[in-house]
């Protein structure tokens, strides 16, 4: 069976010259049969013939100049015949021979090194024969260039080497492949040449020598002979060729594309000659003139330098693309945002580029920038509650102070011109780092002030500067808590969470800081502030205050009296609370503080001509209101409190308001605010507590709204969010009822006493006149056992006024202490996710309640007793997540229910038997509930709700008659009834 052979045949293609062709030819005896001229297609047909890789490679780059590939490429002919009849000398010459020339020269390099046998054919032939073979010669041939120049001219001779045999070409007949680089045909023998053009040999094909007369030697030796010099193995006669070393430079050039994007090119410089990388020329050669001799100085590239260079730059992440540097992701920038890019590229780089001996030039590029190492060199000095910062900006030579870039930091301008003309870019972490901060600086000749306060920021923003100066504040971060002792008078048991609240309120107070106490609702933020306050009380100066009397429970320090009293040598601490907190707050010291001295400064009754500072000056609490801050600030203002301390800190949450600016005149050396929820609708009532909390801490509020409030609330921006969280961080202790759940009892019970409001306590009062008189006339008529039921119905109107006026009177538009005080807890349990029951004995004060929740826009559910589908409404509350508050009459759902779901009962109208409202509770509390359960029974103060706490806590026989006896009026007196009514 015939042997099928991959070859590649030299032929002279009519119009193109010399090219090469694949075919597979087949052994016959005497010559070898052509059966196919292979083309790509070939590769997919079922033969017998398996081509290898190098075989298919060499077939896809002679299809390149075939000619229908040539048509298709370089015009729009119809056909093959009409494009060769159309083709123009001069654009064969110029478009299509190059492209030609670089597939043969890459056919011919491929042929030096593989077994595919090259035999040259002609076209009017089918057949080849051994002796057509053409022997593809291994190495590239040599080129040596032969000078002499005597005093009349200068001869130069060009000699062939192949594997250091001489290469004739005088009177030989050579066959031209390409020209540049030369690839010839001489004796059935293929040399390829790595950069000889073959214009250089064809004069000695014909002559020995060219002869260069002395009149255009001059020219000839700046020219062709400094190329020829510079490109190829000379030999000099009369003339100086030195080889030497020269110096070498690596050169970055700020440059720009033919796109006009901002490059860098590498440049290798070998005393006044550059090369780019991709050069192929291997030497840099100095030539001069020097009397009558022409001077040579030839230096050899060196390519091992060049790549550890290259390499260098390469691992700073500069990558070559069409011999243009680049870094990662400069495509995707703007091309001023791409040379701020580069340049700061370049100012980051430049001591690393100084030491490896790469130098920065931009001789090519519009602007002149300044490309050395840029930095800002901080100093800081502690002094009392202020950081001095000394920063100077260092841009190579020229030294600025900081506060010149103020401006172009604040208004994000990258651009900044030095003295020298130079543009310097700003680096975008400066930005970073210090925009943030300028507004909240103090500017000061050359330095920037920060209040102490901000020592948490510049921390982690500038912690080179400020870590040496602030010991003292490092331990505020990672103190010892051994070191604090609970006070010995204080009343009760602390839990571990309430102690390191307390503590952190202690380490607070030491550094002279304000803090935010945002523990969920019913975790003791009251206790653990009196106990800071317990901690902090001093010992009494020794001065007296003649004559004290007691008003109202309260001393009067003007009265006549001979009893002398020594006054603290601190002020009082002055607790900011909602008017209906001031009742809870004076049990909570009463209860857990009792050697607190306490004043109230509340209410319509409160005697507005007293001196405060002399009160301040005997008791150590101060209980106050809102409303009286707001009413009587410019009274308080001449007061120094100890401490000025805000419940339900979103009171102030509003800036514009008239409470907040009230509240900011106050004076007091510490501050503390307590709240569930520091952000109820915005970070903008954060503001407000912030400033209050530590002045300045969050800057001004026109510049918080624009730094952080848009920013985080419309895009969520997650560095302002850091930024903030590190401003505020040290400053906000919250801890929820779940992480601190192990702690916690598995029921909590909380007495809440409530004001009524002004008119809601007239109404009371006359109605309790009125029903006092007519149970005792019908007493006096009946007796007590027929009286039971004009009793139960007044003590019944004076719960539903205790609630609410509104449950009595529909068209009523008084407003009741107690309702507000519980929607206002109800609203910082749903900010908190937290679930809530809601129990009533009466159906009305349930829908006055539901009112309002619909208004809040509150999702919630209801059980009475004319509920339906219990199932469904039950089912809704425990399965839905944001459905937080279910309100339930005492008799529709005393028993029967499994609310686990919920973690806060409220009983909001507690009454005589606590059987009921333990059944109640017991629909949160029992088995299979997982957290911790908060009940808090809402009692109106000074109302018939209160009396009959006071009977449960006394357990007197009278508390006994109504609470656990199931006929209160069998054995009640009248003396009995009239204490109720007291």
């Amino acid at each position: 069976m015939a042997v099928t052979e991959f070859i590649i045949a030299l032929i002279g293609h009519r119009f193109l010259g010399n090219v090469f062709v694949p075919y597979l030819i087949q052994k016959e005896e005497q010559f070898y049969t052509v059966i196919n001229h292979v083309k790509p297609r070939d590769f997919k047909t079922e033969t017998d013939y398996k081509f290898k890789p190098y075989e298919k490679e060499l077939v896809e780059i002679i299809e390149k100049y075939s000619d229908d590939r040539l048509k298709k490429k370089f015009s729009n002919a119809a056909s093959v015949k009409e494009f060769y009849a159309e083709l123009k000398p001069e654009h064969f010459k110029k478009f299509i021979l190059p492209h030609i020339e670089k597939c043969l020269i890459r056919v011919a390099s491929i042929l030096m090194v593989s077994p595919v046998r090259l035999l040259n054919k002609e076209m009017k032939y089918a057949n080849l024969y051994d002796e057509d073979e053409i022997q593809v010669q291994p190495f590239f041939a040599r080129p040596a260039f032969y000078f002499e120049r005597n005093e009349t001219e200068t001869r130069y001779r060009l000699k062939i080497f192949h594997n250091e045999k001489e290469i004739k070409l005088f009177k030989s007949i050579i066959r031209v492949v390409t020209n540049d680089p030369c690839v010839f045909v001489q004796q059935n023998k293929m040399f390829v040449f790595e950069d000889l053009n073959a214009k250089r040999l064809t004069p000695f094909l014909e002559k020995e020598f060219v002869v260069i007369p002395h009149a255009l030697e001059e020219k000839y030796y700046g020219g062709f002979i400094l190329n020829t010099v510079r490109d190829f193995e000379v030999h000099a006669s009369g003339f100086t060729l030195n080889e030497g070393n020269a110096e070498k430079n690596a050169v970055l050039a700020l440059e720009r594309n033919l796109e006009y994007q901002p490059r860098l090119v590498l440049y290798f410089q070998y005393d006044n000659e550059k090369f780019q990388p991709n050069s192929t020329r291997k030497v840099a050669v100095q030539f001069q003139k020097e009397n009558n001799n022409y001077v040579f100085r030839k230096v050899k590239r060196d390519f091992d330098w060049e790549t550890e260079v290259q390499n260098f730059l390469t691992e700073f992440g500069l990558t070559e693309s069409d011999g243009y540097l680049s870094l990662p992701g400069l495509d995707l920038l703007e091309n001023e945002n791409a040379v701020y890019f580069l340049v700061n590229w370049l100012n980051r780089n430049k001591p690393e580029l100084d030491k490896n001996n790469i130098r920065i030039t931009q001789e090519n590029f519009d602007k002149k920038y300044f490309t050395g190492l840029q930095q800002i060199k901080l100093k800081t000095q502690q002094r009392g509650d202020w950081f001095d910062i000394y920063a100077m900006v260092h841009f190579g030579e020229f030294i600025i102070p900081f506060i010149k870039l103020k401006r172009f930091l604040l208004n994000d301008i990258r651009e900044f011109e030095l003295p020298n003309g130079e543009i310097a870019i700003l680096p975008k972490e400066w930005f970073a780092r210090y925009k943030g901060l300028i507004p909240l600086a103090k500017m000061a000749g050359d330095k920037l002030q920060f209040e102490k306060h901000h020592y948490f920021l510049l921390k982690n923003k500038l912690k080179e500067a400020v870590e040496s100066v602030t010991d003292k504040l490092s331990l505020f971060e990672s103190p010892e808590k051994s070191g604090l002792s609970i006070p010995d008078n204080l009343k009760a048991q602390l839990r571990n969470y309430q102690f390191d609240g307390y503590f952190w309120m202690h380490q607070l107070h030491k550094n002279g800081f304000g803090g935010c106490l945002a523990d969920d609702m019913g975790l003791g933020k009251t206790l653990q502030t009196l106990t800071l306050l317990l901690k902090l009380k001093r010992e009494k100066t020794g001065v007296t205050i003649r004559n004290p009397v007691a008003i109202n429970g309260q001393l009067d320090l003007f009265a006549q009296q001979s009893n002398p009293v020594e006054v603290n040598c601190q002020p009082a601490s002055l607790i900011v609370i909602p008017t209906s907190l001031v009742h809870n707050w004076d049990n909570e010291i009463r209860k857990f503080t009792p050697s607190l001295k306490v004043y109230k400064y509340v209410g319509s009754q409160r005697n507005k001509a007293i001196n405060l500072t002399q009160v301040a000056s005997f008791y150590d609490v101060i209980l106050t209101t809102y409303g009286t801050v707001r009413n009587d600030i410019k009274t308080m203002t001449g007061t120094p409190f100890f401490y000025a301390i805000l419940d339900e800190s979103q009171f102030i949450k509003n800036p514009e308001s008239k409470t907040y600016k009230s509240i900011m005149q106050l004076r007091a050396t510490h501050r503390l605010v307590l709240t569930g929820t520091p952000i109820e609708n915005s970070l903008s009532d954060l503001w407000a507590q912030m400033n209050f909390l530590n002045s300045g801490l969050l800057g001004s509020h026109i510049w918080f709204q624009k730094t952080f409030m848009a920013p985080i609330e419309k895009h969520s921006d997650p560095e302002q969010q850091k930024i903030l969280q590190l401003l505020i961080s040290q400053f906000i202790l919250r801890r929820k009822k779940e992480e601190v759940a192990r702690e916690l009892p598995p029921l909590t019970e909380h007495v809440v006493f409530c004001r009524m409001a002004e008119e809601q306590e007239k109404l009371y009062e006359e109605a309790k006149s009125v029903i006092r008189n007519a149970i005792l006339e019908n007493i006096e008529k009946e007796g007590i056992k027929k009286s039971s039921f004009v009793v139960l119905q007044g003590l019944t109107k004076l719960r539903q006024l205790a609630n609410h006026p509104s449950m009595l009177d529909k068209e009523s538009e008084d407003v009741s202490g107690k309702f507000e005080q519980m929607l206002s807890m109800l609203e910082n349990l749903v900010a908190e996710n937290h679930k809530v029951l809601v129990f009533s004995s009466f159906v009305t004060h349930l829908q006055l309640i539901e009112e309002r929740i619909i208004q809040q826009n509150w999702r919630y559910s209801l059980l009475t007793g004319k509920t339906t589908d219990r199932e469904k409404v039950i089912g809704q509350f425990q399965d839905d997540p944001e459905n937080y508050i279910f309100l339930i009459s005492l008799k529709a759902g005393g028993v029967g229910l499994n609310l686990t779901a919920a973690e806060y009962v409220f009983i909001t109208d507690p009454w005589w038997n606590p059987a009921s409202e333990n059944q109640a509770i017991s629909r949160a509390h029992r088995i299979g509930q997982q957290k911790n359960v908060f009940v808090y029974r809402f009692i109106t103060e000074n109302s018939i709700e209160e009396k009959i706490q006071v009977l449960k806590e006394r357990k007197s026989s009278l508390a006994d008659k109504f609470i656990n006896s199931n006929d209160p009026f069998k054995e009640i007196t009248k003396e009995e009834i009239v204490e109720l009514f007291k």
